[in-house]
């Protein structure tokens, strides 16, 4: 969703792309991911915040039971009946998105650390491979996952809390 014109949308799904949006800036400013940053060398210090936000995804979903008590299958089962049924008749690239992520069950596979490698190399492609960091990233994570999961553990509930605070105070913007 690009803009910060979201009106259009449903109110859910404008708070939604607003949490999220609040959800990324908390964490690229944060004091803990900043850290975690200066870990990285070289090539690989500017695609840090992409690799640290794919495998923050991954230790969420390993460390799942620590933060939620819904089951995550039943969970991502619930979303993605609900996002193939859904369209936004304003954005094809929306519907294309939604459609990749329901043929490909992402979420799912985010508990599977090869996941991570995908997703580096994915986007190594969608950049025209002028970037090339999957391989070297792969590497540096498995040297570093310790440092990885301390990090994430002392960052994720303090972006849990940012997120239900946003959501309690949130009103719509005029």
């Amino acid at each position: 969703m690009r803009g910060s014109e979201l009106s259009h949308l449903p109110s859910d799904i404008e708070l939604g792309v607003r949490l999220h949006r609040s959800a990324d800036t908390f964490t690229d400013s944060h004091p803990l991911v900043l850290d975690l940053k200066q870990e990285f060398t070289g090539k690989l210090r500017r695609m840090s915040g992409v690799i640290i936000d794919i495998y923050f995804d991954y230790l969420l979903m390993t460390n799942w039971k620590e933060y939620s008590t819904s089951n995550s299958h039943i969970l991502f089962a619930q979303f993605y009946d609900e996002l193939e049924t859904f369209s936004l008749p304003i954005s094809s690239e929306f519907d294309k998105q939604a459609e990749r992520l329901v043929k490909y069950r992402w979420l799912n596979q985010y508990s599977n650390r090869d996941t991570c490698f995908q997703a580096y190399s994915s986007i190594e492609s969608r950049l025209g491979n002028k970037i090339q960091f999957a391989v070297h990233a792969n590497h540096f994570i498995k040297q570093n996952h310790n440092l990885f999961a301390r990090k994430f553990s002392q960052f994720y509930p303090e972006l849990l809390e940012h997120g239900v605070n946003f959501v309690q105070s949130y009103s719509v913007p005029k």
